[in-house]
Parts: C-alpha cells; sequence; structure tokens
C-alpha cells in the first residue's frame, strides 16, 4: 500500500473572539474553534485527496472534554458531528437549542453550533480536482473517501448516475475529511501463534443452524485478548470446525491488517447446541454473532450509528473470514451494506468481486443470493454462519421444512 502523506496545512484551533457567547459555566481557556476553509484549493489536482490530505492519525483525543466552536460547512448531519468531535449526537440539540430547533437531515451551511469535544481534528477541507480518463462519480468518491451522494452534491450532479464517465478534464470540487482515521494496514500486525489454532476437537454441528445441536465432546472459544473480546463463557460454544475458523479468521486479520481496536464477539452456541432464545439460529455450533469495530474514540455499543463504524476494520474482518472459503452467510442490514461496500472499495476490491459477495446495490443482471446478506436486527453486529466441517456426516445446510 503507498505511504500516506501527512501534513498539517491549516490552523485548528485559534483564540475565540471577544464578542463570543461561552456556555454557562464553560472556561473562556479551554473554548476553541473548528472551522471550516472557505475558498477551494487554487490548482486542480489529479491525486488521490488522501494522499496529500491524510492526517487523521495526528488527532489525539483530549484528556477531558472540551468545549468548541464548529461552523458547519456543506452536507453536515448532528451524527457526522458526532462521530468526528466523539460525543452522543443526542446532546448536540441540548447544547444548540435555538439553532437546531427546525431542520431535516443536514444542518445548515454556516451555522455556528457549540459542542463538547473529546478530539479536536484538522477541518474538511475543499479542493478541485480534474477528472480523468476513465473516472466515473463513483470511482472519485471512493479515492477521495467521501460518499458518492455528498460528491454530487458539491457539484450539483444529482441526477446523474453513480457510474456514469465522467468527461476528462472535468473539474469537480471535492470536500475531504484529513480528520478520517485509517486503522488498517498502518501498523504491522501480530505473529500468529501456532497455540491459538490448538482448539479442542471433536464437537460435531448436527443437524440445522435453527433446529440443531452440537454433538461429541465440548468446544469453547478459547480467551485470546491479542484477537478478540469474549463476551460471555456459557454461550460462547460452538463445533470444533467453526472455533477454529473464527480465530483462524480473526488471527489472519490481525496478522494482515495491523488492526488493533477491541472486537467484541457476542453469541455462538450454547455448550451441546440447542434452542438459543432471542436467536432461532446458533442452534448447531456454527453462528457466531460479531460486534461491529467502531471508530477509536467511542467504546464498543449496541446499534451505533453508521458514522460511529470503522467500515474498514469491518471489512478487512469479513474478507479474512471470506479467505477460510467456509462461509456459508453473512448477515448485515442490507442499509448498512453501502457503507461496507465503498469501505471495500477504498481498500482497493473491484466493484467486480464485491458484486461477487455482497447484496448490495442491486444492480441490474445481477441475480441469487450472496455471500452477505440482508436480515433484520443486525444492525450493530455481523452474523458470520460457517459450512459444515468435512467430518460432520449429520451436519445440514439447507433450512428444514416446517413441523405440520
Amino acid at each position: 500500500m503507498s505511504m500516506f502523506v501527512m501534513a498539517l496545512a491549516s490552523v485548528l484551533v485559534v483564540e475565540p473572539p471577544a464578542t463570543l457567547q461561552l456556555p454557562e459555566g464553560a472556561d473562556p481557556n479551554e473554548y476553541v474553534q473548528a472551522t471550516w476553509l472557505p475558498a477551494i484549493a487554487a490548482e486542480p489536482v489529479a491525486v488521490p485527496a488522501w494522499q496529500r490530505y491524510w492526517r487523521g492519525e495526528q488527532t489525539e483525543l483530549l484528556d477531558h472534554p472540551r468545549w468548541i466552536r464548529h461552523t458547519t460547512g456543506p452536507r453536515e448531519t448532528k451524527a457526522w458531528l458526532a462521530a468526528r468531535y466523539g460525543f452522543d449526537a443526542a446532546m448536540l440539540r441540548g447544547w444548540n437549542e435555538k439553532t437546531l430547533a427546525r431542520g431535516g437531515r443536514f444542518i445548515r451551511e454556516g451555522v455556528e453550533l457549540r459542542l463538547k469535544a473529546i478530539r479536536i481534528p484538522p477541518p474538511r477541507e475543499p479542493i478541485a480536482y480534474l477528472a480523468e480518463a476513465g473516472d466515473t462519480w463513483e470511482s472519485v468518491a471512493v479515492d477521495h473517501r467521501v460518499d458518492v451522494h455528498d460528491l454530487k452534491f458539491y457539484n450539483e450532479a444529482a441526477s446523474e448516475d453513480s457510474l456514469d464517465a465522467l468527461e476528462p478534464g472535468r473539474e469537480l470540487t471535492v470536500w475531504v475529511d484529513p480528520a478520517l482515521p485509517w486503522t488498517v494496514n498502518r501498523y504491522p500486525g501480530l505473529e500468529v501463534d501456532p497455540a491459538w489454532l490448538d482448539v479442542p476437537q471433536g464437537a460435531l454441528s448436527s443437524g440445522h443452524p435453527n433446529r440443531g445441536r452440537i454433538k461429541g465432546e465440548l468446544c469453547q472459544l478459547p480467551e485470546i485478548p491479542e484477537l478478540y473480546t469474549r463476551r460471555f463463557d456459557r454461550i460462547a460454544h460452538g463445533s470444533s470446525h467453526a472455533i477454529e475458523l473464527i480465530v483462524t479468521a480473526f488471527a489472519n486479520f490481525r496478522h494482515d491488517s495491523g488492526y488493533k481496536g477491541e472486537i467484541l464477539i457476542g453469541s455462538i452456541s450454547r455448550p451441546r447446541g440447542r434452542r438459543f432464545p432471542p436467536h432461532r439460529s446458533h442452534q448447531s455450533g456454527r453462528d457466531v454473532d460479531i460486534r461491529l469495530p467502531l471508530l477509536p474514540w467511542f467504546e464498543t455499543m449496541v446499534g451505533p450509528p453508521p458514522e460511529q463504524v470503522d467500515w474498514r476494520a469491518t471489512w478487512g474482518l469479513i474478507d479474512a473470514f471470506l479467505a477460510t472459503g467456509q462461509v456459508s452467510m453473512i448477515f448485515l442490514d442490507h442499509k448498512l451494506q453501502r457503507h461496507l461496500y465503498y469501505a471495500a472499495m477504498s481498500l482497493g476490491v473491484s466493484a467486480e468481486e464485491l458484486d461477487e459477495v455482497i447484496t448490495w446495490p442491486l444492480r441490474q443482471g445481477t441475480k441469487g443470493k450472496k455471500i452477505i446478506r440482508h436480515s433484520s436486527g443486525h444492525d450493530g453486529h455481523i452474523h458470520v454462519r460457517m459450512k459444515c466441517g468435512p467430518d460432520e456426516p449429520e451436519c445440514r445446510t439447507r433450512k428444514p421444512r416446517p413441523r405440520p
């Protein structure tokens, strides 16, 4: 992967003007201002923005929250601001009752907001980009790590298709965000310890995931803090084949990506499988729930806003499972697959490769169920189902018919 060029090209923290009205009880010495640049770069550029503007790693967490002043740019939402500065989006309206009394999803430009931040990132920056041969709205958005709908909005091109080829030399305005963290492929990965893969053998998946059990020996997911956090003990059992695949995928993911964040593993199966309310599956030891990894300054939670999810780390983990060749299906709410799709593309995965495994975006001509598919309720975690092992003759993959 190319080396990222880091440069701090603008001043982030400035003294507030004398007329600034501070929140009640706020310390003026702790009040800072975050701004966005008002003008497009003078010279258009043709290199991916992240090569010139990447500096998210220079944003550090504060020792304690600080009041800041933020002036909104285009296409900013409350959830986006919360993810960027590290606070609960529900608090923003309370801090800015009059300013945010009305409005839809996007906050209008030029609004001055008060908020309490745990991190103060560099501001977003507008640049000019000259389209090259082969560029599409989608490819330019991926290269600059912006949402394709936002990119078209910046350029008043909402009616144009995301896959439309752009005329070479067409000048585009792109608002890049240098504060977006890149948490994968930045650090050396962990060396795989062969002892991690020494899981108990003899636990066999029997029957279907939604009507089955685990026969033979007991096999519990081992505690390996370097790889994951095991949330529960009793419901962390599975077939030997599935447990070995889980450990293998996590070990390879940590080794290949160098990702350092916490990833929490939830439900697998009971020691002997069988019914496992409220789940309809998880009965035969081949299903595992994995919480979506979040951006580094957030703690693991149930149902996080998509803006707080580390989608590149999510794709890296999913890709490690897919690489085993032993995954039957992965459930993720369809509305979240879009974020996963573009994160994968930003890591160099082609649209053709993605169309083989992920349901989104249901392009014309695609058909059949893919490995990554929709299932309601999977909006804070992925549900990975492994295939039957080679030595599991009683394991079944097709859904059983309902009982009469």
